[in-house]
């Protein structure tokens, strides 16, 4: 068996070299700087395609109405604004997570960066806009075929075509945000 040669140290007369190292890649990039990024499987090109079509359903489902408060008879009214409020509150900070991700340059490229304080409320918001895409513009598919994928998209007129890409895109995101809690 040989001896093992030092490489550095007195022996050699060498000092040890300090390489540096980048945790700009893989799993270090998140621990290390307080964020999860990842790039969309979803190509490039239809992520620019839909990002004005997911802004505008953002912007439209903002406009809706608030949440709707089950009906709290039994409890003290003090209780019930104070509790409405506070998720008005966060609802509100939902939102405004989103429109930071979505406002974001690289967004439209299908590049995600976000904050890990911000990941719940922009998976909240993610869930509220792709319900609203659903209710208002995917009327043209059943739940059957937007829950399995099995149907021809170019049998679907071109609009519902588009929303169904902008609801995919919004789906990616979600999936790649969970997977990486």
């Amino acid at each position: 068996m040989k001896k093992a040669v030092p490489w550095c140290g007195r022996a050699t007369g060498k000092q040890r070299k300090i390489m540096p190292i980048s945790c700009n890649t893989g799993a270090y990039k998140p621990c290390l700087n307080g964020m999860i990024e990842f790039r969309l499987t979803i190509d490039s090109r239809i992520t620019r395609a839909v990002h004005p079509l997911i802004s505008k359903c953002f912007a439209d489902c903002v406009k809706v109405e608030g949440p709707v408060f089950p009906s709290l008879e039994d409890f003290d009214s003090d209780f019930i604004k104070t509790w409405e409020h506070s998720l008005n509150d966060d609802f509100s900070q939902d939102r405004h997570s989103l429109a930071r991700l979505f406002n974001d340059p690289k967004f439209a490229h299908g590049y995600i960066a976000l904050p890990n304080e911000e990941i719940e409320q922009v998976l909240r918001g993610l869930t509220e806009v792709r319900l609203f895409v659903r209710e208002s513009h995917l009327n043209d598919f059943t739940d059957d075929e937007l829950e399995n994928g099995e149907f021809h998209l170019e049998d679907k007129p071109s609009v519902a075509q588009s929303y169904y890409l902008s609801y995919i895109v919004l789906a990616e995101i979600q999936e790649g945000l969970i997977a990486r809690l």
